[in-house]
C-alpha cells in the first residue's frame, strides 16, 4: 500500500503541476486576450459572473466534501451498497438545487443595473441577456460536479487533469475562434458553460469504469442517509461558505460600491495571487483524499509524518514563486497586459494595482505557507468543527473590512480587508493547531522550516532587486523575464539543498537519481 500510494502522489502532482503550467500559459494568454478584445466594462462584467455564480456553490452544502471522504471510505471498506445510497442521495438534492438556480438567475437578470454600478450609455438589455444564459448554463452543470470529486478520492487526480487538460486546450481554441469572428460576451458564455459541462461528463464515464459497482439513481434517495451526510458535510459547506464570501464577495463589493470599472482594477491586480495558488497547491490535491483513507485506516502516525514534510515541501515551492511574482510586478504587468506607469488610460489606476498585487500576494503567501496544506488534513481528521468557526469568523471580518477600507483609502480598502483577517488567524488558530497534530510546537515548526526559509531566499532577493535596480522598466523583453526567473530559481533551489533538505534525504535524492540514470 505504502509504494502504491507514493506513485499515486508522484503521478497525482506530476499531472498537477503538468496541467498548472499549460493553465499558467493559457491564462496568460487568455488574460490577455479577453482584457484587450472585451474592453473595461465587459471584462468587469465577466469577472463578476465568474464571482456571484460562484455562489451557487452556496447549494452544495458541503456534499461534495462528503463525496470525496466518501469516497475515500468506500475505497478502503468496499461497502458499496451503503456508497450508492449517499452518491444518489446527493447527486438528487443537487438537481433540486439546480432548480433554485434557474430560478436566483431569472430574478437577479432583472434588477442587473441596480445591483450594480455601469457607466452611462451601457447596453443593460444585453448584459441581461448574458447573465441569463450563464445561469442557465451553470445549472445544468451543478450536479455533474460530483463526479470531480469522486475522482478526487479515488486519488485519481491525474484523470481529472486529463480530463481538464483536453478541455482546456478546446477552450482556449473556442476563445480565439470566438473573436476572431466578431462575437462577444454572450457566445464566450454559452461557449464557457458548454465546455465545462462536457468536462464533467467525461469524467462520469471515468467514474463508472473505476467504480463498475457505483451506481447512481432518484430511487436510491433516502432522508435518513441524507442526515447522516449533512452530519459532515455542515461543517464542510459551512467553510466552504465562508471561503466563498472571502474569494468572490470583493468583486461583487467593489462592483456594488466603486462600480464595473474598479472589478477590472482588482481583477487584474488579483491574478498574480491567483497564479501563486495555483502553481502551490498542486502537490496540497492529494492530502484531501489520503488523510481520510489513511485516517479511517488508522495510520495516524504516518499521517502526522506527511501532514509535516508537506507542509516543508509547500513553503519551499510557494516561497520561490511569491519572491518571483511579487518582485516583478511592474515587467510582469508591462510584458503581459501592456500596462505601464507611462499610458494615460492607467495613470490614475496604476499606483492601487501595483498595492493590490503586494497585498494580496502577501496575503496568499501566508495563507499557503500556514494555513491550506494543514486545513485539508485536518478536516479529514476531526477538526471539522473547529475549521467551520475558523472560516465563519474570517469570513466576517473580511466582509466588514473590506466595507469599511473601501470607503477609507478605495479599491485598494478591499485587499487590506482581505489580508489581515487572514494573517491573525492564520498564524494564530489554524498554524498552532497543526502544530498540535503533528505533536510538533511552534517553535520547532519555525526552527525547521521557516527559519531555514529565510535564508534560502537570501541570495534571490539580492539577485532580484539589483536587477529592478539596474533594468530600467522600459527595456524588459519576454526573454529578459525567462532569464531572470531561471537564474532566480537557480539561486533559489541551490541554497535549499543545503538549507531545506537534510543529509539523509539528500542521499536518498541522490541515489533515486542514480537508480533512474542507471549511474553506478
Amino acid at each position: 500500500m505504502a509504494d502504491n500510494l507514493k506513485k499515486l502522489i508522484v503521478l497525482n502532482t506530476l499531472a498537477n503541476y503538468g496541467l498548472s503550467i499549460t493553465r499558467f500559459f493559457t491564462q496568460i494568454i487568455l488574460t490577455r486576450i479577453l482584457f484587450l478584445n472585451l474592453g473595461q466594462v465587459s471584462y468587469g462584467f465577466w469577472a463578476l459572473l465568474w464571482s456571484v455564480f460562484g455562489y451557487s456553490l452556496l447549494l452544495d452544502f458541503g456534499f461534495g466534501t462528503s463525496v470525496q471522504k466518501y469516497t475515500a471510505e468506500a475505497s478502503v471498506t468496499g461497502d458499496y451498497k451503503h456508497y450508492n445510497h449517499k452518491l444518489s442521495t446527493v447527486i438528487t438534492t443537487y438537481g433540486f438545487m439546480s432548480l433554485i438556480i434557474i430560478i436566483a438567475s431569472l430574478g437577479l437578470s432583472q434588477v442587473l443595473d441596480k445591483l450594480f454600478i455601469f457607466p452611462a450609455g451601457t447596453d443593460i438589455v444585453y448584459y441581461k441577456k448574458v447573465f441569463i444564459f450563464f445561469g442557465l448554463g451553470s445549472a445544468l452543470t451543478f450536479p455533474s460536479g460530483a463526479f470531480t470529486e469522486i475522482l478526487r478520492g479515488l486519488n485519481r487526480i491525474y484523470l481529472r487533469n486529463l480530463v481538464n487538460f483536453t478541455t482546456m486546450i478546446l477552450n482556449f481554441i473556442g476563445i480565439i475562434v470566438i473573436f476572431k469572428l466578431g462575437y462577444g460576451l454572450l457566445e464566450l458564455a454559452v461557449f464557457s458553460v458548454l465546455i465545462n459541462l462536457t468536462s464533467n461528463i467525461i469524467m462520469a464515464i471515468f467514474c463508472f469504469h473505476l467504480l463498475p459497482g457505483m451506481r447512481i439513481s432518484p430511487l436510491l434517495f433516502k432522508f435518513s442517509m441524507l442526515k447522516e451526510v449533512i452530519s459532515f458535510s455542515l461543517f464542510a459547506y459551512l467553510i466552504m461558505f465562508a471561503n466563498i464570501i472571502i474569494f468572490k464577495t470583493d468583486q461583487i463589493v467593489l462592483g456594488i460600491m466603486l462600480g464595473v470599472t474598479a472589478v477590472t482594477i482588482y481583477q487584474v491586480a488579483s491574478r498574480f495571487a491567483n497564479l501563486l495558488m495555483q502553481f502551490t497547491t498542486q502537490f496540497q490535491e492529494n492530502l484531501t483524499p489520503i488523510a481520510a483513507s489513511l485516517f479511517k485506516d488508522g495510520q495516524v502516525e504516518r499521517l502526522r509524518h506527511i501532514m509535516f514534510n508537506s507542509n516543508r515541501i509547500i513553503a519551499v515551492i510557494t516561497t520561490l514563486l511569491f519572491i518571483i511574482l511579487t518582485t516583478l510586478i511592474r515587467p510582469i504587468l508591462l510584458l503581459w497586459l501592456e500596462i505601464s506607469p507611462d499610458d494615460p488610460q492607467y495613470a490614475e489606476s496604476y499606483p492601487s494595482i501595483i498595492a493590490i498585487v503586494y497585498l494580496l500576494n502577501i496575503s496568499m503567501f501566508l495563507l499557503l505557507l500556514f494555513r491550506s496544506g494543514s486545513s485539508k488534513v485536518l478536516l479529514m481528521t476531526g477538526f471539522h468543527k473547529f475549521l467551520s468557526f475558523v472560516a465563519i469568523f474570517e469570513s466576517v471580518m473580511n466582509v466588514g473590512f473590506s466595507i469599511l477600507f473601501i470607503k477609507l483609502i478605495g479599491v485598494v480598502g478591499v485587499a487590506v480587508g482581505t489580508l489581515i483577517p487572514n494573517v491573525v488567524l492564520g498564524l494564530f488558530f489554524i498554524f498552532p493547531k497543526a502544530a498540535q497534530f503533528t505533536r510538533i510546537t511552534v517553535l520547532e515548526t519555525i526552527r525547521r522550516i521557516y527559519l531555514p526559509l529565510a535564508f534560502v531566499t537570501l541570495p534571490a532577493l539580492i539577485f532580484l532587486s539589483f536587477i529592478n535596480l539596474n533594468i530600467p522598466l522600459q527595456s524588459w523583453t519576454i526573454i529578459t523575464l525567462i532569464w531572470v526567473s531561471a537564474v532566480t530559481a537557480l539561486l533559489y533551489f541551490t541554497a535549499a539543498w543545503f538549507f531545506m533538505v537534510n543529509a539523509a534525504e539528500r542521499t536518498s535524492i541522490k541515489n533515486v537519481i542514480k537508480t533512474k540514470l542507471k549511474i553506478k
